[in-house]
């Protein structure tokens, strides 16, 4: 397996000279990063001069990258292939455009896409609610599953030809400039795709082209809720794996921690990546930079160990 990067979400919005960004990430012990969809326009030059000068590797792209210009605050959901407005998914497919551009330039092997939002919303919460009040699977919970689940495949049959027409441009793009798109699982029932949606939606590309992109503390957060099992998941999408980004959960929802400080247990799950997994370490900005260095070395510990 490659080694581990860090994604700059951990230190983006700290600094304000893209160079220093990752020159403190490299000082870390990473010899590779993923850029963010909270890069800056400001730090794209830092970034540039880095790359030229080889200070690391740029190995993933996360969509939006750069932040357009039109938007006032990095958000990477902050035009989506889901809008029911067509300006707003032709925006998302424009600024999708970009980010492929520059991974290509960058050198970069996959940019990762997050594919929008579904519903029903709300949810989400109702579960977290009744979690946290003790009533796990109780016949409430299992009643706003069932409800949600059958509003669901209705919304789908409707969205998903819209998502579809948007990415169908994308995904040419990037198999010219060969880079590879990542869609990813999403951390909320709400977005799209949930974990029923996504063969239908990658089989609907090449596979050379387009694959799935594993995020365990999403993961977790949607197995602690019961809405699947992360080791059958992982299982069923390995064929299609692509990269993961890398956290720790406590359950239900509290996640982007550092390893060891939540409750996934990653020595079982590793041995079901493929060798040929991009890991990515994705930590909340808010972690010390003590537990980042840390995490490395647990997560390889956990490759070791599964070799």
């Amino acid at each position: 397996m490659l080694p581990l990067a860090l994604s700059t979400c951990w230190n983006s919005y700290r600094h304000q000279d893209g160079y220093e960004m990752l020159k403190e990430i490299r000082q870390l012990g990473f010899p590779a990063v993923e850029l963010g969809h909270a890069i800056r326009f400001s730090l794209w030059p830092g970034v540039l001069k880095a790359w030229e000068e080889d200070v690391i590797k740029i190995r993933t792209l996360h969509n939006f990258c750069p932040v357009p210009t039109s938007v006032y605050r990095p958000n990477p959901n902050c035009y989506e292939f889901s809008d029911s407005r067509p300006a707003m998914r032709n925006a998302a497919r424009k600024a999708s455009e970009e980010t492929i551009r520059q991974a290509a330039k960058l050198g970069a092997s996959a940019v990762v896409f997050h594919l929008g939002s579904a519903g029903p919303y709300g949810v989400t919460d109702k579960l977290q609610k009744i979690f946290l009040e003790g009533g796990f699977l109780d016949r409430q919970y299992a009643e706003v599953k069932v409800e949600a689940v059958k509003e669901r495949k209705k919304i789908f049959e409707k969205l998903w030809p819209k998502i579809k027409e948007e990415l169908e441009p994308l995904v040419a793009m990037a198999g010219e400039n060969k880079i590879k798109l990542g869609f990813e699982i999403r951390e909320v029932f709400e977005e799209f795709p949930h974990e029923e949606e996504m063969p239908q939606v990658l089989d609907a590309f090449p596979a050379e082209v387009v694959g799935y992109w594993h995020d365990f503390g999403h993961s977790a957060r949607k197995a602690f809720l019961g809405w699947h099992s992360h080791e059958e998941t992982l299982k069923l999408r390995a064929p299609r794996l692509l990269g993961c980004h890398i956290h720790d959960c406590r359950r239900p929802q509290e996640d982007h921690l550092a390893l060891g400080h939540g409750e996934i247990d990653f020595s079982s799950l590793l041995p079901l990546l493929p060798e040929t997994a991009i890991p990515v370490l994705e930590l909340s900005p808010g972690i010390p930079e003590e537990q980042v260095i840390a995490s490395r070395h647990l997560w390889n510990s956990y490759v070791a160990a599964s070799v």
